[in-house]
């Protein structure tokens, strides 16, 4: 299975999130590929600092560029040798991210309570109906990221406009897990390591991402309504077709 974890927004513990969920499957005896699709290069320094630690829990990290063959080629060396492999994209690095997004089992989209940045939605929205065309079969996962600070009005408004926001991708599951900013996230990070190797464990952050998977593993399995993937494709071919005029036609769907 392949599990694409993408956010354009960096604050969106989207790298974090990916590594943990590398780490997961290792821990479960499952070969696991982790690919760093963005600019940035979080995810590999992360390894180049966790191999200088010599830490115990090996995982396979590679760069994007060049592996775009192997991902859509369900024969491919990777596709094969791997049971999981875990893609850390953005929207930075397009190139591997489009790549990324067409070959994808599950896209998983962490959303950190959207400030109503109506043009970052609509870049993202635009992103995922376009590998849509490539890739119908596609499944998308939306998860909020909470920060532990948040009370309970602030969090139960920004839990609201993350279903709101889910509510305009088209066939798009929302997520009951919520993943929370931890205090010790960018440290864990920083060292290499993951969640689930650092002292003291932090249990509800284990918690959550073993939720997550559970999660991941049944919107695979989940039917696509045909007429409701219809209608995002047709939206994508509308959205491509009027893009020059700069003027965005949607047809309408309801659940």
């Amino acid at each position: 299975m392949i599990t694409t974890i993408y956010s354009e927004d960096a604050l969106a513990k989207r790298s974090i999130l990916a590594v943990n969920m590398a780490a997961l499957y290792a821990r479960n005896h499952r070969k696991a590929l982790l690919i760093d699709a963005t600019l940035p290069k979080y995810v590999l320094n992360w390894s180049a600092r966790r191999n200088a630690a010599d830490i115990k829990l090996k995982l396979a990290v590679h760069d994007a560029e060049y592996l775009q063959s192997e991902l859509d080629d369900p024969a491919s060396y990777y596709r094969t040798r791997y049971q999981e492999i875990i893609i850390d994209a953005d929207g930075v690095d397009a190139w591997n991210a489009d790549s990324a997004l067409t070959a994808t089992d599950v896209l998983v989209i962490p959303i950190r309570s959207y400030q109503g940045d109506l043009k970052a939605q609509g870049n993202l929205i635009q992103r995922v109906e376009t590998a849509r065309l490539f890739n119908p079969a596609l499944r998308i996962l939306i998860v909020e990221i909470r920060a532990l600070t948040a009370v309970s009005d602030s969090a139960q408004q920004a839990s609201d406009a993350v279903k709101f926001f889910s509510q305009k991708i088209i066939t798009a599951t929302l997520a009951n897990t919520i993943i929370h900013e931890w205090i010790d996230d960018r440290s864990t990070f920083d060292r290499g390591l993951s969640i689930f190797e650092c002292e003291p464990c932090n249990q509800r952050a284990v918690a959550e991402v073993n939720n997550l998977y559970q999660e991941i593993l049944k919107v695979k399995d989940l039917p696509i309504e045909a007429a409701a993937n219809e209608v995002a494709i047709m939206n994508a071919i509308q959205r491509r077709i009027h893009e020059n005029a700069g003027v965005a036609v949607f047809l309408p769907f309801r659940r």
